[in-house]
């Protein structure tokens, strides 16, 4: 076990493959790199972001350090545990250390449960000295916590709205007492109004009970109003991260202020004058991009020849946190615009 009391979560140089198609009948299959050489680190108490677009490696990230994926390299300290020295058995007690609230509440809680069952089921497993009247007394315990009343505990998954299945995706998560949550997208499928509700209760939880969060999240505005640093990755790679103010307010690597500019602006008058150019709307560009180059090479507005071969290596930043960008650095530091 680790011996770090400051962090909940470290991640060192992290890759994670997949086995691909067989080129031809009886040929080795390819494989695809998911992950690839990532760090990242969260403490306790606090709230890492990990943005980007569909693909990029947010959720395989996060699969891996729940022990649902097996890295290839790197190493994983999670909640005290070196997962990445586990063998065939994941340990009863890092199950309980770190636990995880995916996308969809309907798809993770059985639907042939009660709700009182499905968050008392945790507590059987891990708290065999409870007696079944302190089991009972606990579950209305968390219920109350996380917002609901006593009388969801007779109802059924179907039965609830999505913002109450969240919740109680929380409470079955928060009975186990655990220091790590790897949350997966967990207000993308709530309306606006309820993902302000699930993320407040998140917040307040956290501060009640100092819990580290991994928040997987492609909503910029639900990132910045609940991280307090944020990681942004683009086809397995990080390739900025910092405080989430800094890097939400003064984004500097090409990927982030074109995630960031995607983002529909509600004045319309800005909307229609334009401005930056999205690196989405850009062609690629003749070439091959090695394996090791970066992998924004093909949609960079201001990419360089040697982003074809090597990625760069991380700089620190005015602000706060560090960037991989060979474009700015070259320009000494000073934000780069992605301008006509």
């Amino acid at each position: 076990m680790s011996t770090d009391n400051l962090h909940a979560l470290r991640v060192h140089d992290l890759t994670v493959q997949f086995d691909g198609a067989r080129p031809r009948m009886w040929s080795k299959r390819s494989t695809f790199t998911a992950v690839k050489s990532i760090s990242l680190e969260v403490e306790r108490g606090r709230t890492l972001g990990l943005v980007g677009e569909s693909g990029s490696g947010k959720s395989t990230t996060g699969r891996a350090i729940l022990r649902l994926e097996t890295p290839v390299s790197g190493t994983i300290e999670a909640a005290g545990f070196r997962v990445h020295e586990f063998g065939r058995r994941t340990p009863k007690q890092f199950r309980r250390a770190v636990q995880a609230v995916f996308q969809d509440p309907l798809g993770s809680l059985d639907p042939l449960m009660e709700i009182g069952q499905i968050i008392e089921e945790p507590l059987s497993i891990h708290f065999h000295d409870l007696s079944p009247r302190e089991r009972r007394r606990r579950v209305r315990d968390l219920v109350d916590t996380v917002g609901l009343s006593a009388h969801h505990l007779a109802r059924y998954p179907y039965e609830l709205s999505g913002g109450q299945r969240q919740r109680v995706a929380i409470a079955k998560a928060l009975a186990v007492e655990p220091e790590l949550i790897v949350l997966d997208e967990p207000v993308s499928a709530l309306d606006v109004s309820v993902q302000s509700q699930v993320v407040n209760l998140l917040e307040d939880l956290q501060r009640e009970k100092r819990l580290a969060y991994l928040f997987v999240a492609h909503d910029l505005a639900v990132v910045r109003h609940a991280s307090d640093a944020v990681a942004v990755m683009y086809r397995g790679r990080i390739v900025e991260e910092g405080p989430a103010e800094r890097v939400c307010g003064s984004p500097r690597h090409p990927y982030t202020r074109a995630l960031f500019d995607s983002v529909p602006d509600p004045d319309p008058r800005r909307s229609a004058a334009g401005g930056t150019v999205r690196a989405d709307t850009l062609d690629a560009p003749p070439g091959r991009v090695e394996p090791e180059g970066c992998p924004f090479y093909a949609r960079c507005p201001i990419r360089m020849d040697i982003c074809t071969t090597q990625f760069p290596y991380f700089t620190p930043v005015a602000g706060g946190g560090s960037l991989a960008c060979h474009a700015v650095v070259a320009d000494s530091g000073r934000p780069v615009a992605v301008a006509v």
